[in-house]
């Protein structure tokens, strides 16, 4: 049964995603159908996890489809990151680096949720990064899951640069960027909703000023480039970040034990992971369904869009 939102979460689904609560079973069977009669498709159809693509999709049937049907097929493109996803020692290891973390897991409010990388928390020695972006995929589809806030409000990126080195950038594959950038932007479950990027030492400027100069034509959203914590105080507030930022949204070791015990209830889910993804083989031609001829890409319905 899915958890009931609170009466300010209410209002906040229905405001940024369309959610209507007396219609969420209806698009919840509509979407179990049309994924059974797809051949070339195994995808979950367990509740919480069609609700967290609905909203990424705000309650577009259609749009739902597709971005379900592009991350299974991403288990076959981006097998780095899609396969092998358990719950082992080293990804608890990881979890405890301190590389990725969600502050706004034990909290929250109307608020995107957050989301900090820390890419100068782990050794490339020890670490790969397709590791990194392992890990993370699997924490965010848990987030999307698990937390009201970031499905419904989306997430607040937080790029902490302090203590990547311009060695660590001459060993950053930027193939495995632009598909784990790709996977983010156009298969993932949580939508970003903005982008800050802290703590960025002088030798490496060059190469992120770069990457921000193509991202920020790339995306939607917009991408800040900050020069302290105290500036990301005067965006952000105090109340939603870790006291390790100057916040009062408790610390970061609160946040990895919080994520570590997540992933040890999921151990079962991740299990069945192996059971999912496309066989390319059995996918025929796409047809435009007689929905796809309503509302907003396909909803056969009204829906309030910006």
């Amino acid at each position: 049964m899915r958890r009931p939102l609170s009466p300010t979460l209410a209002k906040l689904a229905e405001k940024e995603v369309n959610e209507t609560p007396d219609r969420i079973q209806q698009d919840i069977i509509i979407l179990r159908v049309w994924i059974r009669q797809q051949p070339h498709l195994r995808a979950r159809t367990d509740d919480d996890f069609l609700i967290a693509f609905l909203r990424r999709c705000r309650y577009s049937l259609e749009q739902t489809k597709r971005r379900i049907d592009r991350y299974f097929t991403h288990y076959n493109l981006f097998p780095e990151i899609m396969n092998n996803r358990c719950v082992t020692q080293r990804l608890l290891d990881i979890n405890r680096l301190g590389v990725c973390l969600y502050p706004d897991m034990p909290k929250g409010d109307s608020r995107t949720a957050l989301f900090i990388a820390r890419f100068g928390h782990f050794d490339p020695n020890l670490y790969m990064l397709r590791e990194i972006y392992h890990f993370t995929s699997m924490a965010m589809e848990i987030v999307a899951l698990e937390n009201d806030y970031a499905s419904l409000a989306g997430i607040c990126e937080i790029i902490d640069l302090e203590g990547v080195s311009s060695d660590k950038m001459r060993r950053f594959d930027k193939v495995l960027f632009r598909k784990w950038w790709n996977w983010l932007y156009n298969c993932g479950p949580l939508k970003v909703k903005e982008m800050y990027i802290i703590n960025m030492p002088k030798d490496i400027q060059g190469t992120i000023m770069f990457l921000y100069n193509i991202l920020s034509m790339q995306v939607n959203y917009p991408i800040r480039v900050l020069k302290s914590s105290e500036e990301l105080i005067e965006h952000i507030g105090k109340e939603t970040l870790p006291e390790e930022y100057g916040g009062t949204n408790g610390h970061m070791g609160e946040c990895m034990a919080y994520m570590e015990d997540l992933l040890n209830s999921y151990r079962g889910y991740f299990d069945q992971d192996c059971h999912y993804g496309t066989i390319e083989e059995l996918r025929h031609d796409e047809v435009t369904h007689y929905e796809a001829e309503f509302g907003a890409s396909g909803s056969f319905r009204k829906l309030n869009w910006d």
